[in-house]
């Protein structure tokens, strides 16, 4: 009956935190590619990529969890045209657990053939990568960096580089794209409007079909409850396309949702590791 279904969805959108992260990642590039907010980022942050300096620049991506810095991030450190830009690529993350030593294996394995290296010290880790790096146009991609101690480490390595070699750095924190800057200044993305936010739930949801009239405004108001955020959307979209089309239980979710505000929403993407 349909009460049934209304009491089913509560404790699902409650989980909606946990639950549905796997097909998270999965789900949220090709509706972001499509949104103009986000190519107008990577047409801007592929020019200074390609183009710019001729000495080493740090491209800097600032905003808070759930925005889609590392989806940005891995656009265009995948584009063909950035590809063909350099002689060697790599990329890691920084876990919340700092390890150097981790790092510059990453690096290393990403733009030398892998080798046994545990034999090494860190010290003869980073003298290796930095002579290797020196002779090459390189693009480093370094996700989620939350402490100027990585940067001052892993900088170490790149220092001296003058032939427009890159890195890509993701942050939620200003200071630290401020401490790495070199020559571009840091690139903040902005939350989505609401229309934006709108059009990418129903691209979620409903795919190649339109979203039947009686959902409208409430899809509308369950999309503005998401706080500009895409992963959340995302996330949500998860939740309703796998429900019955019924406007009963969509207002289900958008009081559900309504509960929370931005701070919440941000603490949540936070807690859960999404950028």
């Amino acid at each position: 009956c349909e009460r049934k279904k209304i009491d089913e969805t509560v404790p699902e959108v409650a989980k909606i935190s946990t639950s549905l992260l796997p097909d998270l990642s999965a789900n949220t590039p090709r509706a972001n590619e499509e949104m103009e907010g986000f190519q107008d980022a990577k047409n801007i942050l592929k020019d200074q990529l390609v183009k710019g300096s001729p000495h080493l620049d740090v491209i800097s991506l600032v905003g808070m969890p759930g925005i889609g810095k590392t989806t940005i991030a891995e656009k265009i450190y995948n584009d063909p045209i950035v590809t063909s830009h350099f002689d060697v690529r790599a990329q890691c993350r920084v876990t919340q657990v700092y390890s150097w030593r981790d790092l510059l294996l990453t690096i290393l394995n990403g733009v030398l053939e892998p080798a046994d290296r545990n034999e090494k010290e860190d010290g003869e880790l980073a003298v290796e990568l930095r002579r290797f790096l020196l002779t090459k146009r390189f693009l480093v991609l370094i996700d989620d960096v939350w402490d100027n101690e990585v940067w001052d480490n892993l900088h170490m390595c790149f220092k001296g580089a003058r032939n427009r070699s890159r890195v890509i750095l993701t942050t939620r924190l200003s200071n630290i794209a401020i401490y790495a800057k070199c020559e571009s200044g840091p690139y903040h993305l902005r939350l989505f409007s609401d229309d934006e936010s709108w059009t990418l739930l129903k691209k979620e949801v409903f795919q190649e079909e339109s979203c039947p009239p009686e959902l409208v405004d409430v899809g509308f108001r369950i999309a503005k409850c998401c706080g500009g955020l895409p992963l959340f959307i995302v996330l949500v979209a998860g939740v309703l396309k796998d429900k019955r089309k019924k406007a009963e239980l969509w207002k289900v979710i958008e009081e559900s949702l309504g509960s929370q505000n931005i701070g919440s929403l941000e603490e949540t993407m936070s807690v859960i590791g999404f950028n």
